[in-house]
């Protein structure tokens, strides 16, 4: 069948059962233990030796969400050898952090952005692979207008974390709180991006095959806009985005991984993609971000993106969901 990003596994951890997502295996200890099915006999197996297992081997996984979860079996052969995420063969759904509902309004202009860290693999047949990153954003809200998502800032790390990936066309270091230059190769900020305007609603469709245009002010639903003063619904958006001047967009400050753990504040803003109107349910709309000519990435690099997790709705019943809500695709040249 194949295993998903979103797959739930069972995890043993000091004798305490958790559930993981296949998408962040990486923060399975390799103490932990793992379900397995061998020829009907279940086991224990430790991650560290999940490697090894036999490729007929069974572990038992859950997808689907609610009422419509299931389980099911998946093998060993499936299980690809490396942790990083496969960004290159299909759209690869990011699990993002702790989100807040129920936020007033001082509340939104004071709470901080969170950052989620994707180590990953762009290519299986060589280390790097030169192409063009895409971000997809998913309203995954069941009440359209509380799906908002401000992203304040992208990067592009080495897989050491600390230092940015600088390729032939670009310094990986984006702050969305500033327009940039295209002119200009130390100024990075949205100009550089492209979005979608068209209505998406396959988190499956390759992004390629989408026509991006320039992202504006026009707040507009369906694409990625401009904002240095909030959105238009209540229980989303911040005030503003993240600071310009300690993360100047070229290679000042490496975004820490957290939740709600980077402030907002100063004049600068951030993009985000106006929800109301747009579709929910089975069908929510989708919306890129396309990064051209971005240049040559490694297995193992790590992409960080700065999101505002501090007002997503009014409750999580009705507001963004943690998943299905932030893709990433590298298509190669």
């Amino acid at each position: 069948m194949g295993l998903q990003s979103s797959d739930v596994i069972l995890v043993e951890r000091s004798s305490t059962l958790y559930r993981e997502t296949y998408g962040n295996r990486a923060n399975i200890n390799s103490s932990d233990l793992l379900l397995v099915d061998r020829g009907g006999t279940l086991y224990k197996c430790a991650y560290s030796d999940w490697p090894n297992a036999n490729s007929t081997d069974l572990i038992l996984v859950e997808r689907g969400f609610g009422a419509g979860a299931a389980m099911y079996k998946e093998t060993k052969a499936n299980w690809p050898t490396s942790s990083n995420a496969d960004i290159h063969s299909a759209n690869y759904m990011v699990t993002l952090g702790t989100l807040l509902y129920g936020q007033t309004a001082s509340q939104r202009a004071s709470n901080s952005f969170s950052v989620v860290d994707t180590q990953v693999e762009v290519s299986s047949s060589s280390s790097s692979a030169k192409g063009n990153l895409y971000i997809g954003f998913r309203n995954s809200a069941t009440t359209s207008y509380y799906g908002d998502l401000p992203i304040a800032a992208v990067q592009v790390l080495h897989s050491n974390g600390t230092t940015f990936r600088d390729t032939d066309e670009f310094l990986l270091d984006f702050n969305f709180g500033q327009e940039g230059s295209t002119t200009t190769p130390t100024q990075n900020g949205y100009a550089w991006w492209g979005t979608t305007r068209s209505t998406n609603t396959s988190a499956s469709t390759n992004p390629n095959t989408y026509t991006y245009y320039n992202i504006d002010e026009t707040k507009l639903k369906r694409r990625f806009s401009y904002t240095d003063n909030g959105t238009s619904s209540t229980y989303v958006g911040a005030a503003k985005g993240i600071s310009t001047s300690t993360y100047d967009s070229d290679g000042g400050t490496v975004l820490a991984v957290g939740n709600q753990n980077i402030a907002q504040g100063g004049s600068d803003g951030y993009i985000f993609s106006e929800c109301s109107s747009t579709n929910t349910g089975g069908t929510n709309d989708i919306v890129w971000l396309s990064l051209a000519n971005t240049g040559h990435i490694y297995n193992g690099d790590r992409i960080r993106i700065c999101y505002f997790g501090g007002a997503n709705g009014s409750s999580s019943s009705t507001g963004l969901k943690t998943t299905n809500s932030l893709y990433l695709r590298f298509e190669e040249d």
